[in-house]
């Protein structure tokens, strides 16, 4: 693949970026410590026990990528990568099973004079560059942030929760109905049991989920009157308000069977015409009991459309119960109202077997409402987690599929794993 010169300019930034930033290396340090020795500076005892207990520098966070700090700038470079393969069990059509690069993700961020952060975030896989996160924020404000620049949009638990720590290898189907990212400013601020964020976005750089986007605003708030190490509830509402663009009239919804291996979709609207702006609600709730946790949305959108045409309204909603075999929890940051890494009690391969998570996913969506016939879809989603430690995580899916689309009803099982690390 030849890749653009706007991309080989960017490996080259984090390439000069590693080699400026390189911690000192072993021997270095090494010499050092004896130089500290023969001025006087340490004792010969001290020196021994420096060389013998001698740390990696500081800032560099394994869990976290590579990280390097100063005074007045700290900087970490990372990634993800999540490898598919999923086989259908169809009756009226090929939904094509076979592998696929589901992310390859690399990302800097950083923070400058303490206030300012910055975060780019690129994604290649099916050989595709696309931005997903690249922003400015200011964090000055007593728990209050300020983004500029591309980034999710609030809305949503499961789609605000990065796809590397949602039980299921894929969001469930309602997820159409969340923007995701666009560009645009947001405001985010916390208290001790809840958290406010809000913002006005235009169009992303192609990682909008919806067609027909103008302009929007969309706001959250959560609530967690409980949010210990083990024990959390969760409650929450959205709402995205989109203009629709004068040059395309027209907004579509549709969904893939909670698996991206296939780029069949069987449900979607098509192109809803005449269309003026759209309205879509979340409803939010989330509960954590030790090593069970159960989690569940309700969306609804609204198009309205020109006069002499009807309005229409579609719905779709899921519900799961998660269980850790082993005894972790999942983990609930209330800061952000979202949940972050999972980490085992033990380690595989360090006198443990990591962390074993049982999942059992419903859910469901509507896109038919007057004349327009996305059809319906229903899923249950069987899911089984292997956490070998906090990076490295394998996954199973098995999903019942029943569609009742325009032309009759189909049902599909669709069986598929997943091998997944961070760095």
């Amino acid at each position: 693949m030849q890749y653009p010169d706007q991309l080989k300019i960017y490996y080259f930034i984090i390439l000069l970026f590693s080699i400026l930033l390189l911690p000192v290396n072993g021997s270095a340090q090494e010499d050092l410590l004896e130089i500290l020795r023969d001025n006087g500076t340490i004792t010969r005892k001290q020196y021994e026990k420096l060389k013998r207990e001698k740390k990696a520098p500081v800032g560099k966070k394994v869990e976290e990528g590579f990280r390097q700090k100063s005074s007045d700038f700290q900087f970490r470079i990372g990634g993800r990568l999540q490898l598919d393969a999923a086989v259908y069990d169809e009756e009226d059509r090929d939904l094509g099973s076979g592998t696929k690069v589901r992310r390859a993700r690399l990302f800097f961020a950083g923070k400058v004079y303490e206030d300012w952060k910055f975060k780019s975030q690129i994604d290649f896989a099916d050989n595709v560059v696309s931005v997903k996160d690249a922003y400015i924020a200011y964090s000055g404000f007593e728990k209050t942030v300020v983004k500029i620049g591309n980034f999710k949009e609030p809305f949503s638990l499961e789609e605000l929760t990065s796809s590397k720590y949602i039980p299921f290898m894929e969001r469930a189907m309602p997820g159409t109905f969340a923007p995701g990212r666009n560009i645009g400013v947001g405001v985010f601020t916390y208290g001790d049991h809840w958290t406010a964020s809000g913002g006005v976005f235009g169009e992303g750089p192609g990682d909008t989920r919806i067609d027909g986007e103008g302009y929007g605003v969309t706001g959250r708030l959560t609530l967690s009157p409980v949010h210990e190490k083990t024990q959390a509830v969760h409650l929450g509402v959205a709402v995205a308000f989109r203009g629709v663009s004068d040059d395309l009239q027209s907004v579509s919804f549709s969904s893939k069977p909670e698996s991206a291996v296939t780029s069949i979709s069987l449900v979607d609207t098509g192109d809803i015409g005449q269309a003026l702006s759209y309205v879509n609600t979340v409803v939010e709730a989330a509960v954590v009991c030790g090593p069970f946790s159960v989690q569940g949305e309700y969306f609804y959108s609204t198009v309205r459309r020109k006069a002499n045409f009807s309005d229409v309204d579609f719905q779709g909603s899921y519900i799961f119960a998660s269980w850790f075999l082993t005894g972790e929890s999942r983990n609930y940051k209330h800061k952000s109202g979202a949940f972050s890494r999972i980490r085992p009690n033990n380690n595989a391969g360090q006198g443990g077997v990591g962390a074993w998570e049982l999942g059992l996913r419903y859910s469901q969506i509507d896109l038919n409402d007057d004349v327009i016939f996305g059809g319906e879809e229903e899923n249950i989603t069987l899911g089984l987690n292997w956490y070998v430690n906090p990076l490295i995580r394998f996954m199973a899916n098995v999903v019942l599929i029943d569609t009742d689309p325009k032309a009759g009803n189909e049902e599909v099982t669709a069986f598929q794993m997943r091998a997944q690390i961070e760095f």
